[in-house]
């Protein structure tokens, strides 16, 4: 029987005084069950920890074995009534509030930061951790068969890859071991310990439990939201107010000039004195703007920071709908502005000769969807976007590049990923839009990444 840790916190937050939305309610139940049987289930070398805080959002569940290493596991507790389509990528559409949810994606979010934190521990007996974290999904509310009759028409591969990655209620009995072994791009089959019990106890002593298991009262946030949203009519008041006041004292009473027959103009000394009054009281009336909106910056994140850190399972899929569309927005705003033409388009006006000397060149930033059609009409040097599968994924410890080879079963092609660039989670067989620069390596074309959607 394996040891499990943070138990008690999700007894306790279930049973907590908090008003909690049958959401919460059905994922803590499915949470605490999951975690008896993985408890149950697993050997007894084995640490189950629910909720380990690793980074910005906390997975359900890491598991640690002396044997595979780690695995991050997010559990959900749908019912398979309820979800009305599955897709190869791990994305399932949930009918009753008609979106597209991705678990898969979801926990892989956490491998990055999962991977910063062992870095951080300084555990030189850890060696290349990188290969020994993988993640899965546990469906509690269903059983495999239950899923099988939704994917009936995909092809084995995509079948096989769907279930290393997805276990179900039917599935958590004494074959899990197994199962969560092979849940990882990199599978050890030698069987022999890859971590030490020494190393096991000291991650295990730094991790902590987090305290933020589910929703806060939604009665309590709804009241600071009420709360935040009164101070900050307010502060609107307060800044009208002001601004109103202002505009008067910079109004000055302007006598009416006696009628003459001849009048005189005013001399230079004259007009550069009512020039510099101008100025200074237009001075004066901006000097109040800078500091309203600094105390309305400052009003406004303080009700932020007040407020409770979201971290239910409805929430989370919306974050992250939310900035991939306005990320998507940028990116496709940008391009607009910095393509004159895509694979499929020309310019306006294709005559180089017609173009203003003045104006600097572009940098190319098309968009192919195979590699024959990059290596075909894009040149060293240009910056393009290839959206393509990655067939294979090696990374090299020892100078902390990545090395991928990119394509499809026509054409392929080498794809690089140097130490610091920032790029999420990359799964073998799956499918990203890869920018950055179109080069060769002794002879060889690559692509040199430096960001992946």
């Amino acid at each position: 029987m394996a040891q499990f840790l943070g138990r008690d916190q999700l007894e306790s937050a279930l049973h907590s005084s908090m008003v909690l939305s049958q959401s919460d309610i059905k994922g803590l139940e499915g949470e605490l069950k999951v975690g008896d049987l993985l408890a149950k289930y697993l050997p007894d070398d084995t640490y189950v920890i629910a909720h380990p805080s690793i980074g910005k959002y906390d997975p359900d569940f890491l598991i640690i074995s002396p044997r595979y290493g780690f695995r991050l596991l997010e559990v959900k507790n749908w019912s398979i009534n309820n979800i009305s389509n599955v897709y190869s990528n791990g994305a399932m559409k949930i009918a009753s509030i008609d979106q597209t949810r991705n678990p898969l994606n979801q926990v892989k979010k956490h491998i990055d930061e999962f991977n910063g934190y062992l870095k951080s521990l300084k555990i030189s007996t850890l060696g290349d951790f990188y290969k020994l974290v993988g993640f899965s999904v546990i469906h509690i509310g269903f059983n495999r068969s239950d899923i099988q009759q939704k994917i009936s028409n995909w092809n084995s591969m995509n079948r096989d890859s769907f279930f290393k990655h997805h276990l179900f209620a039917d599935q958590l009995n004494n074959n899990l071991d197994y199962l969560l072994e092979k849940a990882t791009k990199y599978p050890i089959y030698d069987r022999r310990v890859m971590l030490s019990p020494a190393t096991i106890q000291q991650i295990v002593e730094s991790v902590t439990i987090s305290d933020e298991i589910t929703n806060d009262n939604p009665k309590e946030v709804s009241n600071k939201l009420n709360k935040f949203d009164e101070e900050l009519a307010e502060l609107k008041n307060q800044f009208a107010s002001i601004k109103s006041d202002n505009v008067e004292q910079v109004k000055e009473p302007i006598s009416p000039s006696p009628v003459t027959t001849n009048q005189e103009k005013p001399t230079a000394e004259q007009t550069l004195g009512s020039r510099q009054r101008r100025g200074k009281q237009k001075k004066n009336k901006a000097s109040f703007v800078p500091a309203i909106v600094l105390v309305a910056i400052l009003g406004i994140g303080a009700a932020w920071l007040f407020l409770p850190s979201v971290k239910s399972d409805t929430t989370k899929p919306n974050e992250e709908v939310q900035t991939t569309k306005k990320a998507k927005e940028v990116s496709d705003n940008q391009n607009t502005q910095k393509t004159p033409n895509t694979v499929n388009e020309q310019p306006v006006n294709s005559n180089t000769n017609e173009q203003d000397s003045t104006t600097e060149p572009t940098v190319s930033n098309s968009t192919y969807t195979n590699v024959t059609d990059l290596t075909t009409n894009a040149r060293l040097g240009d910056y393009v976007e290839l959206e393509v599968t990655v067939q294979q994924f090696t990374y090299d410890q020892g100078s902390g590049t990545k090395f991928l080879i990119l394509g499809d079963s026509q054409s392929q092609m080498d794809g690089v990923i140097f130490k610091g660039t920032d790029v999420p989670f990359i799964s073998q067989g799956e499918t990203y839009k890869f920018k950055g620069e179109f080069n060769a390596y002794k002879g060889k074309e690559e692509l040199i990444i430096n960001s992946v959607e």
